[in-house]
């Protein structure tokens, strides 16, 4: 068995152990910078459900901020259908007051005055859009899931103001019911804006899990690899001392 070599074979071990702290330094200093675990070929299997997570998180906080449009749509709904409600109860009361035989010219000429500016407020109030969208006489699409799917909500009857007290009382079953159909639209948006809400905040905490950088391990490694690299290098250097001691025998 030979003693010496011309290939100083403890300084090609302690260099292959160096370039394998390297690439382990690497690996932490990439993850750490970047923040994705998957770096270097970590985990990719894990990191491509953690895509799928966090795209669907994304999308059901999408839906999430839709849903909230839609009720602030329907709010406004609410509110315009509330002045046509007292404005159709005025209208009523002056529709009953007008039969009153003791009325005189000035005094009827003064409630139609007030009916006719009444009439035109409401007409006015019924045709009020936000951002394009009619508020009352039609129902909305609003975005209601993560997929992009959409539900029909709002108002669903005509407003048409009247001034006699028969189709005032018309009038008002239609308020009535778009009341009624405004408040399950609320009641509705509420529940899916909530469930979209928390849908998307565990998607994405679900995905960061899977995929995000854990700092303390990658910190751990960044200091164990630099450790090992330096110590590797420094035993690269004692075997090349070494073997130049062995060769100065010779000499």
């Amino acid at each position: 068995m030979t003693s010496v070599s011309n290939v100083a074979v403890g300084a090609l071990m302690a260099g292959a152990a160096a370039s394998k702290a390297r690439h382990g330094m690497n690996e932490a200093i990439a993850r750490l910078s970047t923040g994705v675990r998957a770096m270097y070929g970590g985990d990719a299997g894990g990191t491509s459900q953690a895509f799928q997570f966090r795209a669907e998180g994304k999308s059901a906080a999408i839906a999430a901020r839709a849903a909230e449009d839609g009720i602030s749509i329907l709010q406004a709904a609410e509110s315009a259908l509330l002045e046509i409600a007292a404005i159709n109860i005025r209208l009523r009361e002056l529709a009953v007051q007008k039969t009153s035989g003791l009325l005189q010219t000035a005094e009827t000429a003064a409630i139609k005055a007030e009916e006719d500016a009444l009439a035109a407020a409401g007409v006015a109030i019924d045709g009020y859009t936000l951002n394009g969208v009619g508020l009352l006489g039609a129902a909305v699409k609003i975005t209601t899931d993560l997929d992009g799917g959409t539900t029909a909500l709002g108002s669903t009857g005509t407003i048409v103001t009247q001034l006699t007290r028969a189709k005032a009382d018309t009038q008002m079953a239609i308020i009535q019911k778009d009341m009624g159909n405004l408040a399950a639209g609320l009641a509705s948006l509420k529940a899916r804006q909530a469930a979209l809400s928390s849908l998307s905040a565990n998607g994405q905490a679900m995905a960061a899990r899977i995929a995000d950088t854990d700092f303390a391990v990658s910190s751990a490694n960044l200091a164990k690899f630099s450790i090992l690299n330096q110590s590797s290098m420094a035993m690269v250097a004692q075997a090349n001392q070494a073997q130049a001691a062995v060769l100065a025998v010779l000499q």
